[in-house]
C-alpha cells in the first residue's frame, strides 16, 4: 500500500512538472493568444432601405407614430385608426378600416408613452373630439379640443396643452376642461413707439413635464415670438426672435433642453441655449413637414417625396430625392435606424437597415444615419 501510494505521488508531481514546463517560456508564463480584431472585409457590409408595408385598403393616411421598430399605430380618413405589432407586415383596424364607412378623418397621433395615445376626429362643426387610448388597444372619447387649433400636446396621460388664437390652454383632466394659461403679447416699436401686439402660438414642444416652447406667427417685420416655460405651463416668458420669418405654419422641436429646431417657411433654424438665440443651419425644404428627431443627432423632415435629414444635431442638413408611389402626410422615428411614413393609397413605407444583399419587393434606396 505504502509502495502504490509513494508511485501515485510521484506520478502526480511528474505530471505537474511536466505541466509547468510547457506553460513556461523562458521564465515567463506563456499567455493565451488574444483573439484577432474582424477585418473590414470580415465585417457585415449593411445598406438602409425604405420597404413597403402598405395597408391593403384605398384610404388617406393621415398621421403615424411607432413606440418601437415593431409597434405603432396610424390614423386616416373614415375614421381610421390602425394597429401592427409586427413593422406593418399585418395591420389591424381599431377603429374604422372601411374606405367606404362615412366616419370623418382621424389625425394628429399625439402618444405619452407605449399604451397612452391621443388622436383628434374633425366634426365637421364646433370643437373636435378628443380621442384616447390608455392601453395601446382601445379607444374612447374623453374631451374635445379646439377647433382652430395650430398645435397641441400631452406631457402626460392627463396633462395636455393647446393652441387657440392667442391662447395656450391646459388640460389637467385628460382633455374634459381646458383653462387658459397664456396669452400671447409682446411688447415691441411700430413706427417708433412702444406698443403691445398680440402674437398666435402655432407649434408646441415639450422637452419634459416641465420645460416647454411655443413659437408663433410672424409680428409683422419685428420677427417670431418663442414663447417658454419652466414650470409645466403655469407661467411663460416671450421675446422676439428672427426678424423678418415667419412660422405661421412652421414646425418646432427640441431634442433635449438646450438644442431647439425650427422650421419657418422653408428654412431650417438652431438653437443650442434653450431658444434664447437662433442661426440659421444649412438646408431647406419646401412643403410644411414636421421635423421630428430620433436622438441629439438624428433628425428628418419629409414633405411630399423630399426628405430632409440631419446626423449632427441640425447643423447641417442634406436633402434626398425618394420615389414614394404617393405624397408623404406624415413620419416617425422608432429609433436611429428605424422609421415609417404614411401617405394617399394605404401607403406606409418602413426605414430600416439592412444586410447589404437583402432583397424585398418595392424597397427603395436611403441614405444611412451612422
Amino acid at each position: 500500500m505504502t509502495l502504490a501510494r509513494n508511485s501515485a505521488i510521484g506520478l502526480v508531481a511528474l505530471v505537474t512538472t511536466l505541466l509547468l514546463s510547457v506553460l513556461t517560456v523562458s521564465g515567463q508564463v506563456a499567455r493565451a493568444t488574444p483573439a484577432k480584431a474582424a477585418t473590414p472585409s470580415q465585417i457585415p457590409k449593411l445598406k438602409a432601405i425604405w420597404e413597403p408595408v402598405n395597408y391593403g385598403e384605398d384610404l388617406e393616411l393621415t398621421d403615424v407614430y411607432f413606440a418601437s421598430p415593431l409597434e405603432g399605430w396610424v390614423t386616416g380618413a373614415a375614421g381610421t385608426i390602425l394597429h401592427t405589432s409586427d413593422g406593418g407586415k399585418t395591420w389591424k383596424a381599431q377603429l374604422g378600416g372601411d374606405p367606404k364607412a362615412a366616419d370623418r378623418p382621424i389625425s394628429q397621433l399625439r402618444f405619452v408613452d407605449a399604451t397612452h395615445g391621443f388622436a383628434v376626429q374633425s366634426t365637421g362643426v364646433g370643437d373636435h373630439n378628443l380621442l384616447r387610448t390608455s392601453d395601446g388597444q382601445t379607444w374612447d372619447q374623453p374631451g374635445k379640443v379646439a377647433q382652430h387649433r395650430a398645435d397641441y400636446r400631452f406631457v402626460s396621460p392627463t396633462t395636455g396643452f393647446v393652441t387657440d388664437g392667442q391662447k395656450i390652454l391646459r388640460s389637467q383632466d385628460t382633455g374634459k376642461t381646458w383653462q387658459p394659461v397664456y396669452d400671447c403679447k409682446i411688447k415691441t416699436e411700430v413706427q417708433g413707439l412702444t406698443r403691445d401686439v398680440a402674437c398666435n402660438p402655432s407649434k408646441l414642444a415639450f422637452p419634459s413635464a416641465n420645460i416647454g416652447y411655443a413659437v408663433t406667427q410672424g409680428v409683422g417685420p419685428n420677427g417670431l415670438v418663442i414663447a417658454k416655460t419652466e414650470n409645466g405651463g403655469t407661467t411663460w416668458t416671450a421675446q422676439l426672435i428672427l426678424p423678418g420669418e415667419d412660422a405661421r405654419e412652421g414646425a418646432l422641436t427640441f431634442p433635449d433642453q438646450k438644442i431647439g429646431i425650427l422650421r419657418a417657411g422653408a428654412k431650417m433654424f438652431r438653437s443650442t441655449d434653450g431658444g434664447g438665440t437662433w442661426t440659421g443651419a444649412i438646408g431647406e425644404i419646401g412643403g410644411k413637414p414636421d421635423v421630428k428627431f430620433a436622438d441629439s443627432a438624428v433628425g428628418w423632415a419629409i414633405a411630399y417625396q423630399t426628405m430632409l435629414y440631419t446626423t449632427d444635431g441640425g447643423a447641417k442638413w442634406t436633402a434626398r430625392k425618394i420615389a414614394f408611389p404617393a405624397a408623404v402626410n406624415a413620419f416617425t422615428f422608432a429609433g436611429k435606424d428605424d422609421g415609417y411614413v404614411v401617405g394617399g393609397h394605404g401607403m406606409v413605407y418602413r426605414y430600416h437597415v439592412v444586410p447589404s444583399d437583402y432583397v424585398a419587393k418595392g424597397m427603395l434606396d436611403a441614405p444611412m444615419m451612422r
